[in-house]
């Protein structure tokens, strides 16, 4: 993989949109993904996800494609284990937009995230999360759970030519970089989310972060920081590197779902990706999880067997 961001001129998203819309015909608002912080919507502002059918269609403000609403091209080879790939190239010199998502086992809620690997030293993208039903808080007695599984997320980073998941449609021999788009490199990770309802507080890591395509690149943990959860089961809170104290690299935020908040689905928006180990400039990072609770259907057996 390019170990190189796009350049040191790469800024932060543009401004999001704030009018998000969703569900069939992005008719009607969607509460969820409306009231959304801006920090983790960015330039998206509407989907429509059928995880069953292996659509997805995006409103993106993000120059990826003529129609407002464009539904994307679902690329299983682009998957990060059980998050959903879907990709979108208007034409070979378009920017190139991959989107990774996933619905909970339960079917209560969803979430994803997607990004361009930038063209003329900007890139967009965002992320969701779209609840069914309302948050159901579990009994006291059973007030501190955890939820833990997989873990996927998306650079600004370069795709390699060379790796197994270049998607990038092919161009003349000869045609200046300077006009051609990048493939956002992807991440695989574990994430632990330990939660007190009792005491409407909740933290985390994501661990074992490696590029997809060169898992031989370390990349450092992420210390999901103390939050509350609010009224509506919805969270929001900061993000340092593991070890690096006082050191605001993002934010995430995501919602319960399911009875006994069976689920939970979030994202998340990095402004570094590797605590400069590596010396990148402007490298940034959106991800995404979806997650059964400890003790319920579909848990992952590793991290349950120690965490309950």
């Amino acid at each position: 993989m390019y170990r190189v961001a796009i350049s040191a001129l790469v800024l932060p998203f543009l401004a999001a949109c704030s009018d998000g819309t969703s569900g069939g015909g992005f008719i009607a608002p969607t509460p969820t993904l409306s009231s959304m912080p801006e920090t983790l919507t960015k330039n998206l502002s509407a989907v429509n996800y059928n995880a069953a059918g292996n659509s997805i269609t995006l409103r993106l403000s993000g120059l990826d494609g003529g129609a407002v609403d464009l539904t994307y091209v679902r690329k299983p080879s682009l998957d990060v284990g059980n998050y959903q790939a879907y990709t979108m190239q208007d034409d070979p010199l378009d920017r190139h937009y991959t989107v990774l998502a996933r619905e909970s086992n339960d079917g209560r809620i969803s979430a994803g995230v997607t990004l361009d690997g930038g063209q003329f030293n900007r890139y967009f993208g965002g992320g969701f999360y779209e609840r069914d039903g309302s948050f159901d808080q579990p009994p006291a007695a059973n007030g501190q759970v955890a939820y833990g599984g997989d873990y996927a997320g998306l650079t600004n980073l370069d795709t390699d030519p060379g790796a197994a998941g270049y998607d990038l449609a092919a161009v003349p021999a000869g045609t200046d970089p300077a006009i051609m788009p990048a493939q956002a490199a992807r991440v695989s990770g574990r994430i632990l989310l330990d939660v007190n309802f009792n005491e409407g507080l909740m933290n985390g890591a994501i661990y074992s972060r490696a590029f997809v395509d060169d898992a031989t690149i370390v990349l450092p943990d992420l210390a999901l920081l103390s939050t509350s959860i609010a009224e509506d089961g919805s969270f929001f809170g900061d993000i340092e590197f593991r070890g690096s104290l006082d050191n605001d690299i993002g934010d995430y935020g995501g919602m319960f779902a399911g009875v006994n908040s069976s689920s939970v689905g979030g994202v998340l928006v990095l402004s570094d990706v590797d605590n400069n180990i590596y010396g990148w400039t402007g490298d940034a990072e959106v991800g995404v999880f979806v997650l059964t609770q400890c003790g319920q259907p579909g848990e992952d057996a590793t991290i349950c067997a120690i965490a309950r």
